[in-house]
């Protein structure tokens, strides 16, 4: 068992007061399913309960895991993707956030030499030297011993460049067992272990909470977040830890920081002012929390008040001039949204009125005719005439590319199609039941499925919905365009 430091002493020697220096770990393991999430979850939480300042990334695409970043850090995560962004642009985006903060905690997906491509070009192990993050492998020892060893050394020697400061083992069977990995690795390697954690099912939060977040009560989720990490804490050396985090400043210069800080100061100073003339309402429950933070603050940040509401409980829209409705699943709650009657048939309505509504996966089906569930139908909002189909296996799934039909041709300019290629993400076990050419689909799918696997994108009035999540860094101008035709129809309707 790893010493717990004095609390007291951590926040005095650990604060990290001048904003201007980087303090980061990346967090990767040898393979998939190797307890990153979890330790990830409770070292944001630990970290935060003695008065830092974390903040969490995720490599990837991923939602489910920067929702559980986001509590325990109590911080919102960002995402780091190589298809979304150059390495400058990651590069700047990771600056841009760290530096606002104490420690910065990179969540890796996969294994950290996994990618997509032979050269590893899209691995963590690429992302952690990009960013100059010290890594920290975690091993699932439960079937090793001395054998840990080469496993170690192979993944040091595959890359000399990736920094491999220590590793943390995972489910460690017992007291011996546990001596005689840590002999070995001494004997062999120059690595800290800064963790030794016990095979308890305690100290893990499993891959079937993970993924049903969002049929857990907050007061659920935090017990459990809290529960594991305090259990975990017992078996992690935090000071190590946070000693490793300084490493990542040298690989920064003044500037490369002082742009970042000055665009970071001017914001604050945007936030301000900001006056909230744009009222955009989020749809934010159980049914639907699928958001990129990233698109938040991109609206946020162009002047818009967002106000949260529930599509399951709440009677009323709130008074808005937009409504966003992101992915999620709807599916699982679609009684509670069917049995929402008041809120659905105002939502249509004020669509039939002219409401701009974006909607995302979730979103889409949400404003279809119905959600076919568990061998019954459950009646949706009914704006987008189709019924929405379940499959066991996803029908679209991975990075999408789209690029507007109408892009280049004369045709009247529309808000979404003034960017000729853009980047997203998809990931569907449904598709739509709907008559053959009811509707116009706009976007061409250069990659991915979208509706039909060859396009995506309805339109109807003044909603646009789309099985693809749009990322906001990889199409800045996406929301943009968005807010200006909010204002051009509140406008309009001013005049009336």
């Amino acid at each position: 068992m790893i010493k717990v430091e004095n609390t007291q002493k951590y926040k005095k020697n650990n604060r990290n007061n001048n904003r201007n220096i980087i303090n980061g770990i990346y967090i990767s393991a040898a393979k998939r399913n190797s307890g990153k999430t979890t330790i990830s979850i409770a070292l944001s939480r630990l970290l935060s309960n003695r008065g830092l300042s974390v903040q969490p990334f995720k490599k990837g695409p991923d939602f489910i895991d920067p929702m559980w970043l986001n509590i325990a850090s109590r911080n919102r995560t960002y995402n780091l993707d190589f298809y979304f962004m150059s390495k400058d642009k990651i590069r700047k985006h990771f600056l841009k956030y760290s530096l606002n903060s104490d420690i910065s905690i990179v969540e890796g997906n996969h294994g950290l030499h996994d990618s997509i491509d032979i050269y590893g070009k899209s691995s963590n192990a690429e992302m952690a030297k990009l960013l100059g993050l010290p890594v920290i492998l975690i091993i699932d020892v439960g079937e090793l011993n001395r054998g840990v060893v080469p496993l170690i050394l192979g993944y040091k020697e595959f890359d000399k460049n990736v920094d491999i400061k220590g590793v943390i083992l995972n489910k460690v069977h017992s007291k011996r067992h546990e001596k005689n990995l840590l002999r070995a690795i001494k004997y062999y390697t120059d690595l800290k272990v800064v963790g030794n954690i016990p095979n308890n099912p305690e100290f893990s939060i499993k891959q079937r909470h993970l993924g049903l977040l969002s049929t857990m009560s907050g007061g659920e989720i935090e017990s459990l977040v809290d529960k594991t990490s305090a259990e975990i804490a017992n078996y992690i050396d935090l000071e190590g830890i946070i000693k490793m985090s300084k490493f990542a400043d040298k690989h920064y210069t003044d500037a490369q920081k002082k742009p970042i800080l000055k665009l970071n100061a001017d914001n604050a100073k945007q936030k301000n002012k900001r006056n909230g003339l744009i009222k955009i309402g989020l749809a934010f429950d159980n049914a639907f929390n699928f958001y990129y933070n990233e698109n938040l603050e991109a609206l946020e940040n162009l002047g818009c008040e967002l106000i949260k509401f529930s599509p399951i409980s709440d009677k009323h829209l709130p008074d808005i001039d937009a409504l966003y409705i992101g992915g999620g699943f709807p599916e699982i709650f679609s009684n509670e949204l069917q049995d929402n009657k008041s809120i659905r048939n105002e939502i249509k309505q004020k669509i039939e009125e002219g409401l701009p509504v974006y909607a995302e996966c979730g979103g889409l089906m949400y404003l279809c005719k119905s959600i076919a569930y568990e061998n019954g139908f459950n009646e949706m909002t009914g704006v987008i005439e189709a019924d929405v189909k379940l499959t066991k296996k996803p029908k679209g799934h991975g990075y999408t590319k789209l690029m507007p039909y109408s892009y280049g041709k004369g045709k009247k300019s529309l808000w979404f199609d003034k960017i000729k290629l853009i980047k997203g993400h998809e990931f569907h076990h449904s598709f739509l039941e709907m008559a053959q050419d009811k509707y116009e689909l706009v976007f061409k799918m250069k990659k991915g499925y979208g509706v039909d696997g060859f396009s995506d994108g309805i339109t109807y009035k003044n909603v646009l919905a789309c099985y693809t999540h749009m990322y906001s860094p990889s199409s800045p101008g996406w929301f943009k365009n968005w807010v200006a035709f909010i204002k051009q129809i509140k406008a309009m309707y001013i005049k009336k």
